[in-house]
């Protein structure tokens, strides 16, 4: 299997205008495979086959606060789905290399797992630029995501945090060490979710050099623990009681598979629950595609 090593700060705006996109233009790169030995469960794609859905229709509600407390925004999507609550919550962080991308980009999953009985929180976060790093703002923006979800009237309290490309690195972050963030949340709670779903992530800061540096608003050298604040990869031991599904695409193309094949590892190692799934024929700007993780992601969360 081939390698790539390092990614450029050009090759990571490629993932946020092709994580964007949604077309599945990127061109398939050469196929990876499950590592043996990583897992002993059956693969979920043996099992959502034959997984029922019950469509239930939705209300839509959406929650913007105001720009006066920028720490605490939470601009997101909320829909209940019709029927007999409590349900639970799952909230729904979109991709686009740190630096774009909107809830929009999640719509249609957050749709498909609506239709399954879950309330859907699909949020946005703090984008960064040149003049204002998303860290930790973007952090706290998706941390105290999860606390809306869970005091939702309609909610019963779990929270599934899903997350694609770099929001599932944001999301990682906010699995392991959510109750250190989002303090000035008007919402009370700890931040952190019952369970996390990590879609294409990019785990390991410390791979992606100096890529990152906008989103921390400086080098390693310079902000060394804001760079292990924000690393996913080493915070595992953080919450060992985590419930994880890491999920890689056989054709990504951007985000290398070593990526979840260490912090499966990782995750393993601290204690938390894992598991790791290959979706085969995937490319980067498809992991997010219901059609092609709704089910396996349903088939998760029902076991």
């Amino acid at each position: 299997m081939a390698r790539r090593h390092g990614r450029s700060l050009l090759a990571l705006l490629i993932v946020a205008l092709v994580a964007c996109s949604g077309d599945g233009s990127a061109a398939p790169t050469s196929a990876s495979a499950l590592r043996p030995g990583l897992s002993t469960t059956t693969t979920l794609a043996a099992t959502s086959s034959t997984s029922t859905t019950t469509s239930v229709g939705s209300t839509s509600t959406t929650l913007t606060t105001t720009n006066d407390q920028p720490a605490t925004d939470i601009d997101a999507e909320i829909v209940v789905p019709d029927g007999d609550g409590p349900f639970p919550a799952v909230v729904l962080v979109h991709g686009g290399g740190w630096v774009t991308g909107a809830p929009s980009v999640m719509r249609p999953l957050a749709r498909h797992l609506n239709e399954s009985g879950f309330l859907t929180v699909n949020t946005r976060y703090a984008l960064s630029s040149g003049r204002s790093p998303g860290y930790p703002q973007a952090v706290d923006d998706v941390a105290c995501a999860v606390r809306v979800a869970a005091a939702h009237p309609d909610s019963d309290g779990t929270v599934v945090l899903i997350g694609h490309s770099a929001g599932a690195h944001i999301g990682a972050i906010v699995a392991l060490t959510g109750h250190e963030y989002a303090r000035e949340c008007p919402t009370p709670g700890t931040g952190l979710p019952d369970r996390f779903v990590g879609l294409a992530g990019p785990y390991d800061v410390t791979r992606l050099g100096l890529a990152m540096q906008i989103f921390f608003g400086a080098g390693p050298d310079e902000a060394a623990d804001l760079w292990a604040a924000g690393n996913p990869q080493t915070l595992t031991p953080a919450n060992p009681d985590l419930e994880a599904l890491i999920m890689y695409g056989e054709f990504d193309g951007l985000v290398e598979d070593r990526f979840a094949f260490e912090f499966f590892d990782a995750l393993e190692s601290s204690g938390a629950t894992a598991h790791l799934e290959l979706v085969e024929g995937a490319r980067h700007n498809e992991m997010h595609d219901p059609d092609l993780v709704g089910d396996l992601i349903v088939t998760w969360l029902d076991r």
